[in-house]
């Protein structure tokens, strides 16, 4: 635990000018939707717990749809498919 406040953090990537996107299997949004532009942060969760209600409600959430029977990818993954869609999608 590093002490630092996530929703302090949020605060200050939005008065530096970024839209948070938070990754999460229950995203009301598909990735592939999201269209790369301006700046952005892209808000990761620890595998396992995610990230907190408090943080998600602050953020425009986002997921990567998945096939059946699967709930979600590891970070690594979700990181590299999320920043290859912002640069590239």
């Amino acid at each position: 635990m590093t002490g630092l406040d996530p929703l302090a953090m949020l605060d200050g990537l939005e008065a530096a000018g970024f839209s948070l996107l938070a990754l999460s299997p229950s995203g009301e949004q598909s990735l592939s939707e999201v269209r790369p532009g301006g700046r952005a942060a892209l808000i990761l969760g620890a595998e396992g717990p995610g990230l907190s209600p408090a943080v998600m409600a602050r953020c425009r959430t986002v997921a990567i749809p998945m096939a059946g029977g699967f709930d979600s990818l590891n970070v690594a993954a979700t990181s590299a498919v999320a920043l290859h869609q912002m640069r590239f999608g």
